[in-house]
């Protein structure tokens, strides 16, 4: 593991606020869908995996982090893959890391929010999902209105096109497996957000 953590190269978040998950949401490259996208990024110089989630993070939605250590980690060489469980020893453990020795690493952690969420100086927008809302969006095509107009909870701060198709980008689509398959790993997490 140690050459793992050594060789990670992006770091995120799964960041609990009331109960929801916040999602950057904005453009995709070609313009023609929203990707919803894990808050995080690269490390930069010699920041630990979490200090980078930390610092993005809050780079992303203004959100001060109070990381969780994960009771599973699991790790896959690509997305398309099964996961396995994988032994930790950190203080604080991501619930996720991919990739393999030809490439880079990058890991997830779970965290709970200590103030609410907001679009800053990197994002273009955010979307706070429930678990219902993350098998919404990676079971069918639903637009940003759509999404919206259910009731869903979108903080916009860049006009763009709200009739774009949501895209869950992979961290999501991983996300949804987990809380189908293994949803003990996350609720406890869920409900502690509600409380804090």
């Amino acid at each position: 593991m140690d050459y793992i953590l050594e060789n990670i190269r992006t770091s995120g978040a799964y960041v609990l606020y009331n109960g929801f998950f916040v999602f950057q949401v904005g453009p995709t490259k070609n313009g023609d869908k929203l990707g919803v996208v894990r808050l995080g990024g690269h490390r930069e110089n010699e920041e630990s995996p979490l200090d980078t989630a930390i610092r993005e993070v809050f780079e992303e939605s203004a959100i001060k982090i109070n990381p969780v250590n994960s009771p599973v980690t699991y790790h896959l060489n690509s997305w398309n893959e099964k996961a396995n469980n994988v032994q930790m020893t950190g203080e604080v453990n991501p619930i996720l890391i991919k990739g393999n020795e030809e490439e880079s690493f990058t890991v997830m952690y779970i965290s709970l929010a200590d103030n609410e969420p907001r679009p800053s100086s990197e994002s273009q927008g955010l979307l706070l999902l429930s678990p219902k809302d993350i098998e919404l969006i990676c079971s069918r095509q639903i637009t940003l209105n759509e999404f919206s107009n259910q009731n869903g909870l979108a903080k916009i701060k860049e006009n763009f096109n709200r009739d774009l198709v949501l895209e869950p980008f992979p961290q999501l689509l991983f996300l949804s497996k987990l809380l189908k398959q293994q949803p003990e790993h996350i609720v406890k997490f869920i409900e502690r957000s509600k409380q804090e």
